[in-house]
């Protein structure tokens, strides 16, 4: 009995020492806008890149992607005050890119305008510039625009996840853990069938010993 016990220990060890990292968040984005999205009204909002024990990257940035009725006009500013229309620009940080890793919390503000109503995508992908712009990972955002406000006072901006997550860097944050993944549940099937063949197998042998 002790023997079982000790192997189910071990499984069990190993099991949680897996979820533990299966659980690491890495990097992820998110886009942020107060209020109804009237057309030809600009909205201010924030773009948030997220570590939660991200790997390290020394050469990085974000690929800005809009599909929609017209194009969008979206600015944001950087360190030296200068303002860019990423939309147009179809990135966000310098050519040479910028370290990330580790925890952070980064938010950049943004201005934006949409020249006409109906459904507009954004999609916000983090690439490593020193390895042919290898998608590290990416989120997709909806956000409807309006002809005017009288729709309501606030509209929720409808979240579609594509691939995975998004970045940022300097204020350190520490972010709950949104939910489990399907490589987790076949990891806790698959520590439950080693536990259950452990004790199968013990019992069997006690079985044949008599």
């Amino acid at each position: 009995m002790k023997k079982l016990l000790s192997c189910i220990a071990v499984v069990l060890f190993i099991f949680c020492s897996i979820s533990k990292v299966l659980a690491v968040d890495g990097y992820s984005f998110d886009l942020q806008y107060e209020g109804t999205v009237v057309k030809n009204q600009e909205k201010t909002g924030k773009v948030l890149l997220v570590g939660v024990n991200a790997p390290a990257y020394t050469n990085v940035r974000i690929k800005v992607e809009m599909t929609g009725p017209a194009t969008p006009k979206v600015l944001a500013t950087d360190e030296t005050g200068t303002e860019y229309d990423i939309a147009q620009l179809g990135y966000w940080g310098p050519s040479a890119g910028f370290a990330v890793g580790g925890n952070f919390r980064n938010e950049t503000p943004i201005k934006v305008t949409y020249p006409e109503e109906g459904t507009y995508t954004t999609t916000l992908s983090l690439i490593d510039v020193t390895n042919g712009n290898t998608v590290i990972t990416s989120k997709t955002f909806t956000v409807q625009v309006y002809e005017d406000n009288t729709v309501g006072n606030v509209v929720s901006n409808t979240v579609t996840n594509e691939i995975g997550n998004i970045v940022n860097n300097n204020t350190i944050e520490e972010l709950p853990k949104t939910g489990t993944s399907v490589i987790e549940y076949v990891m806790y099937i698959i520590g439950l069938v080693l536990i259950l063949s452990i004790i199968g197998a013990y019992l069997n042998k006690r079985r044949i010993n008599g």
